[in-house]
């Protein structure tokens, strides 16, 4: 039998041996994610005369498939080669490095790359691989080669106007005959329009879906009040592929309401004591502002508003008659932009003398 010093160090032994286990128990240890970015996928590239222009979408996961977060992507370096017929293998060299702090004048948005090479020599064959570094200083693996080739394109279109209308824009532009060389071309010449809401800025796809034969395009699907911006580019081909060339200079315009309402009707002018009150038909024009008065003592000239501001509503009481006169009457409608109707039909009325 223990006695009870006994089984207290016996409860004391188990203690310290429990508590020994669990100061050696090991648990998984926490890796940190990779730094190193996955690498940059989908590069597109068009080559328009020689200019190369790619885009690729920033990388949103590390090389294990992690999320990475698209700031943590601090340049992007890419990688040039010049192809050579005789040479098995091409030599690529760092080309250029992109700031994503301050890329310009590469572009960001969206989640997407947009960079151009200008440098570019007719009948060379050019590749192009991306690597993408963190601000963790992880470097991405080299991204899938992309290949192009400059060629000769038709001129730059020039002489771009737009000129807005109402909910319209009618663009016109000087027809190209030669090359970028200056070489005369005798072949197909079409043009593609492109259009964009804010500066610099264009929607990918042109307006006209295919390209146009004449040095001109109306744009009808436009919003009054609101600016347009559009260039051009020549098309040596009336089906794709076509090969498009440079941009145009940038024209924009914001077309404007110049429908004025329909002419007010139903005036019916009444004298009384020291006035005239007028009143007409309600016009029906969902961005109608108003309407004003005019008067004179002849008929069919020397007219004068008589309202200082648009009248909202169909009647008007002239208290500034002189008892004794006969006077002539007219009124028009107004829209929301300052468009004028033309006059109503004119009325006159004898104002009555005091007995």
């Amino acid at each position: 039998m223990k006695t009870p010093f006994l089984r207290l160090t016996t409860i004391c032994l188990a203690l310290v041996l429990a508590a020994t286990t669990a100061c050696g128990r090991k648990t998984a240890p926490l890796v940190p994610d990779s730094p190193r970015p996955e690498a940059v996928k989908d590069i597109k590239t068009v080559t328009r005369d020689a200019i190369a222009y790619l885009s690729w979408p920033v990388p949103t996961r590390n090389v294990e498939g992690r999320s990475m977060n698209s700031a943590d992507i601090r340049q992007f370096r890419i990688y040039r080669a010049e192809i050579r017929r005789d040479s098995k293998k091409a030599r690529y060299k760092l080309y250029v490095e992109i700031d994503m702090a301050n890329p310009s004048p590469t572009a960001v948005r969206n989640g997407m790359v947009f960079w151009s090479d200008v440098h570019l020599k007719y009948g060379q064959v050019y590749g192009y691989k991306i690597r993408a570094v963190s601000s963790r200083g992880g470097v991405s693996m080299w991204s899938d080669e992309v290949r192009t080739a400059p060629l000769l394109s038709l001129a730059i279109p020039t002489g771009l106007v737009a000129q807005a209308g109402d909910s319209t824009i009618q663009l016109t532009w000087k027809p190209v005959a030669k090359r970028m060389d200056g070489s005369r071309y005798d072949g197909f010449v079409g043009y593609n329009v492109y259009r964009g809401t804010e500066k610099g800025r264009y929607e990918e796809a042109p307006l006209n879906k295919e390209p146009l034969r004449t040095n001109s395009y109306q744009d009808t699907a436009v919003e009054n009040d609101k600016t347009y911006f559009y260039f051009v580019r020549s098309v040596d081909s009336p089906t794709p592929p076509w090969h498009e060339g440079l941009d145009s200079k940038e024209a924009s315009a914001t077309p404007r309401d110049m429908t004025p309402p329909d002419r007010p009707t139903g005036l019916t002018v009444v004298p009384g004591v020291g006035r005239v009150f007028l009143t007409w038909n309600e016009n029906k024009e969902p961005d109608l502002a108003g309407y004003y008065v005019y008067r004179s003592t002849r008929s069919g000239k020397g007219f004068e508003r008589r309202t200082d501001k648009v009248l909202a509503r169909t009647t008007f009481s002239d208290e500034t008659v002189t008892p004794g006169v006969t006077y002539y009457y007219y009124i028009t409608a107004i829209d929301r932009s300052g468009n004028e109707s033309a006059r109503s039909v004119e009325k006159k009325t004898y104002v009555e003398k005091f007995r």
